[in-house]
C-alpha cells in the first residue's frame, strides 16, 4: 500500500448495494491491526529488494511521516531516482541531476496518495479527502472494492479492497498501471505486504520484496523536501519581486484582454455537477476597476439582440468610470491615511515596528515577516530557468493585522524568473481556517487552495496567464459553499484609460473566435 503513495476504469457497481468508502476503509484498518495501532504510527521506513525482467538486482526505500509526507528513492540503471511529497508540494531528483517541482493534476495526485499513503487512509474525511465506492470485479481470484478517492483541486486515485480479507489488493498509478499486493504478514503489530507487483499492459515489469520496515524512529520534515542551494538570496529576491510587481499593477492598465472563467459546482465527492464557462473582452480602468463585456458563454456567442444590450451596459458602464475613478481614487487615499495613522498609533502604543505598507494590501514584507522560506533552488519552468522556494507560516509569529493573519496561514510554493525578477507560478493553500469578524462574517476552511501564472508579452511586461481558486467557505449565517474556478488571459492589446487623458470609447463589437 505504501509502495504507491510513494511511487505516485472504475468497475461497474454489482447488483447488491455497495458499501459506502467509510466502511470498507473502516474495515481496512481492523483488519491490519486497528484503528489505535495506526493512529500510533508517526513514520515508518520500509526497505524494498527490486527485480524487473531483463535487470540486475537493486533496492528501494520507502519513507513516511504523518500526516502527507513520503519519499521514496530507488536505485536505477541510470541512477538514483528520488520521488517525494510534503504537504506542501511534491518534486523528484532524476538521475541526471536536477530538480522538478510537479505542477497541475501531476502535482495534485502526487500529493493525494502521499496523503493516503503516509496515513494509511486514516481519518482521511478530516484530510479533506473526498471519496465514494464506485464498484466492485475480482482481483486475484477475490472480489475486490473499488473506492476513488479524490480532492476538490484534481487530485485522483483508485484502491482496491478485499470485500472478504477487507485488505488492500489492487491500486492504480498515474500513467496507466496498477500495483498489486500480497504476501501480508505481521510486523510490529501491523500486517503489511510483503511482495507488491507493478503491472502495465498486463505484464509485470517490476517486483517488490519487504525486506525489514521501522516504525517511529523521528524521521526529519527535511528528508522529505528537496535539497537547497544555500548560494541562493531569497530576502533579496523577494525585494526585487516586490517593486516589479508595483510596476505591473500600474501597466496593467495599459492594455485590454480577454478573460476566459470556466466555474465549476461539484458534488460530495468532487465530481462535476454543473460547468459554466464565460468568455469576457475586459477594459481596466485606472482608479475605478474592470469593465466585463460578455462576448460567449459556454463557447456560443451571444444573440445580437443580448450583444446589443450587453454594449449598451458596458458603454454606460464605461461612462460612469470616467465620472466615479476621481472620486474614488480621493475617497479611498483618505480612508487609506486614516488607517495608517491608525496603524502608527497603535504600533507606537505597542511598541511594535512601524511599516509603510499599505494597509489594504498584503506585501511581499508581509511574507518576509509572517512566513520563512525553505528549499530554494534551480529549476527549468514552460522553457525557463526559474528559481523555486517554498514558503510556511512561521513559528511563533502573531499578526497584527488582517494581512498578516491571512499569511500567516499560507504555505506553498514560488517559482521566479530570476533574470527579470518576475513571479512566474505561484501556488498557495490554507494550512489553517481563517475567519473574518471572529467568524460571524465569513470563514474560509483549511485545504482552500490558488495558483497563479503570469506571461511574459513581447514588450517585456509580465502580466496574469492563469488562475485557479479552490476554497470551502461559509459566509454570514448562510450554508457553507465551494468555489471551484479558473481564469484564463489572453489576447492583450495596449490601449489608454487614464481618466484624464483621452477618453476611452465604448468596445466595439467583434466576432468571438470559437
Amino acid at each position: 500500500m505504501l509502495l504507491v503513495a510513494a511511487c505516485g476504469v472504475a468497475a461497474s457497481a454489482q447488483s447488491a448495494k455497495l458499501p459506502s468508502a467509510e466502511k470498507v476503509v473502516g474495515d481496512y484498518l481492523k483488519a491490519v491491526g486497528g484503528r489505535k495501532r495506526v493512529a500510533t504510527l508517526r513514520d515508518a521506513t520500509y526497505e524494498w529488494t527490486v527485480q524487473a525482467p531483463g535487470r540486475a538486482e537493486s533496492s528501494a526505500r520507502i519513507q513516511t511521516k504523518s500526516p502527507s509526507s513520503v519519499r521514496m528513492d530507488v536505485d536505477s540503471e541510470a541512477g538514483q531516482v528520488v520521488t517525494a511529497v510534503n504537504p506542501r508540494m511534491a518534486w523528484r531528483l532524476l538521475p541526471a541531476g536536477g530538480v522538478e517541482t510537479l505542477t497541475g493534476a501531476e502535482a495534485f495526485g502526487a500529493r493525494l496518495r502521499g496523503t493516503l499513503g503516509a496515513g494509511r487512509f486514516f481519518d482521511f474525511k478530516k484530510m479533506k479527502v473526498l471519496a465514494r465506492t464506485t464498484g466492485a470485479e475480482q482481483v486475484g481470484g477475490e472480489t475486490a472494492y473499488v473506492v476513488e478517492f479524490s480532492t476538490r483541486e484534481g487530485g485522483r486515485a483508485r484502491y482496491w479492497f478485499g470485500a472478504a480479507s477487507k485488505l488492500l489488493l489492487k491500486s492504480d498509478d498515474p500513467w496507466g498501471g496498477f500495483y498489486f499486493y500480497e504476501d501480508y504478514r505481521p510486523e510490529g503489530g501491523l500486517l503489511e505486504s510483503h511482495r507488491g507487483t507493478h503491472q502495465k499492459d498486463g505484464k509485470t515489469d517490476a517486483t517488490y520484496v519487504l525486506k525489514s520496515v521501522r516504525y517511529n524512529t523521528g524521521l526529519a520534515d527535511t528528508l522529505f523536501e528537496p535539497p537547497a542551494d544555500a548560494s541562493l538570496d531569497i530576502p533579496s529576491l523577494l525585494r526585487d519581486l516586490a517593486k516589479n510587481q508595483d510596476e505591473d499593477d500600474k501597466r496593467v492598465n495599459d492594455y485590454t484582454f480577454t478573460q476566459k472563467i470556466t466555474e465549476r459546482e461539484l458534488d460530495d465527492n468532487g465530481r462535476v455537477k454543473k460547468e459554466k464557462v464565460s468568455v469576457y473582452e475586459v477594459y481596466p480602468i485606472a482608479d475605478y476597476g474592470l469593465v466585463q463585456k460578455l462576448v460567449s458563454e459556454n463557447g456560443v456567442p451571444l444573440t445580437p439582440e443580448r450583444a446589443a444590450k450587453e454594449e449598451k451596459r458596458v458603454a454606460e458602464e464605461l461612462e460612469k468610470a470616467e465620472r466615479e475613478a476621481p472620486k474614488m481614487k480621493e475617497k479611498r487615499e483618505r480612508a487609506r491615511a486614516e488607517l495608517k495613522k491608525k496603524m502608527r498609533e497603535k504600533a507606537a502604543k505597542s511598541g511594535e515596528e512601524v511599516t509603510d505598507d499599505d494597509p489594504e494590501e498584503v506585501a511581499i514584507s508581509t511574507f518576509l515577516r509572517a512566513c520563512e522560506f525553505v528549499s530554494p533552488r534551480r529549476e527549468r519552468l514552460q522553457g525557463r530557468d526559474v528559481i523555486v522556494f517554498d514558503f510556511r507560516p512561521r513559528a511563533g509569529f502573531k499578526p497584527s493585522n488582517m494581512g498578516e493573519s491571512i499569511v500567516s496561514k499560507l504555505s506553498g510554493v514560488i517559482w521566479v524568473d530570476p533574470q527579470e525578477r518576475q513571479v512566474m507560478r505561484l501556488e498557495g493553500r490554507l494550512v489553517d481556517s481563517f475567519k473574518v469578524g471572529g467568524g460571524l462574517l465569513a470563514s474560509i476552511k483549511s485545504g482552500s487552495a490558488f495558483v497563479f501564472e503570469q506571461t511574459r508579452l513581447e514588450d517585456g511586461i509580465w502580466l496574469p496567464r492563469y488562475s485557479q481558486v479552490n476554497a470551502s467557505a461559509r459566509v454570514i449565517l448562510f450554508k457553507g459553499m465551494t468555489i471551484n474556478q479558473t481564469q484564463e488571459f489572453s489576447d492583450y492589446k495596449r490601449f489608454s484609460a487614464k481618466t484624464g487623458e483621452d477618453k476611452l470609447d465604448a468596445p466595439k463589437e467583434k466576432p468571438q473566435e470559437q
